[in-house]
Protein backbone atom coordinates (compact mmCIF):
# COMPACT_ATOMS: atom_id res chain seq x y z
CA UNK A 1 0.00 0.00 0.00
CA UNK A 2 1.21 3.61 -0.73
CA UNK A 3 -0.42 6.48 0.66
CA UNK A 4 0.29 9.98 -0.83
CA UNK A 5 0.52 13.63 -0.10
CA UNK A 6 0.61 16.72 -1.80
CA UNK A 7 2.82 20.21 -1.12
CA UNK A 8 0.61 22.60 -2.52
CA UNK A 9 2.15 26.05 -3.00
CA UNK A 10 0.21 29.02 -2.99
CA UNK A 11 0.53 32.81 -4.65
CA UNK A 12 1.52 34.02 -1.30
CA UNK A 13 4.44 31.60 -1.23
CA UNK A 14 2.22 29.71 1.57
CA UNK A 15 3.06 26.03 1.43
CA UNK A 16 0.66 23.58 2.42
CA UNK A 17 -0.12 19.88 3.19
CA UNK A 18 -2.48 17.49 1.76
CA UNK A 19 -3.10 14.04 2.28
CA UNK A 20 -5.91 11.76 2.91
CA UNK A 21 -6.73 10.39 5.99
CA UNK A 22 -7.46 7.13 7.66
CA UNK A 23 -11.74 7.77 6.99
CA UNK A 24 -11.09 8.36 3.20
CA UNK A 25 -11.21 12.06 3.27
CA UNK A 26 -8.68 14.56 2.52
CA UNK A 27 -7.13 16.49 5.68
CA UNK A 28 -5.22 19.56 4.55
CA UNK A 29 -2.66 21.70 6.92
CA UNK A 30 -0.92 24.88 6.26
CA UNK A 31 3.08 24.43 6.71
CA UNK A 32 5.85 27.06 8.07
CA UNK A 33 8.34 26.68 5.19
CA UNK A 34 10.14 29.02 3.16
CA UNK A 35 10.32 26.97 0.15
CA UNK A 36 9.86 23.20 -0.73
CA UNK A 37 12.29 21.15 0.45
CA UNK A 38 11.86 23.17 3.74
CA UNK A 39 7.65 22.02 3.45
CA UNK A 40 8.66 18.01 2.27
CA UNK A 41 10.59 18.04 5.51
CA UNK A 42 7.94 19.79 7.59
CA UNK A 43 5.61 17.26 6.18
CA UNK A 44 7.34 14.01 6.88
CA UNK A 45 7.58 15.13 10.09
CA UNK A 46 4.39 15.70 10.72
CA UNK A 47 3.48 12.46 9.03
CA UNK A 48 6.15 10.27 11.38
CA UNK A 49 7.84 9.54 7.69
CA UNK A 50 11.21 8.26 8.28
CA UNK A 51 14.21 8.75 5.62
CA UNK A 52 12.75 5.40 3.83
CA UNK A 53 9.33 7.25 3.20
CA UNK A 54 7.95 5.12 5.82
CA UNK A 55 5.31 5.66 8.34
CA UNK A 56 5.29 3.86 11.90
CA UNK A 57 3.42 1.66 10.62
CA UNK A 58 5.16 0.60 7.67
CA UNK A 59 3.23 2.50 4.94
CA UNK A 60 5.11 3.92 1.73
CA UNK A 61 4.10 7.66 1.41
CA UNK A 62 5.19 9.03 -1.99
CA UNK A 63 4.70 12.66 -2.53
CA UNK A 64 3.66 14.72 -5.40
Amino acid sequence: MIKTAMILEEEDEAFFLEYDNNLGQKSTMRLDAVNYLGAVREAKSYLGIDDKNLDDEGIEWKFD
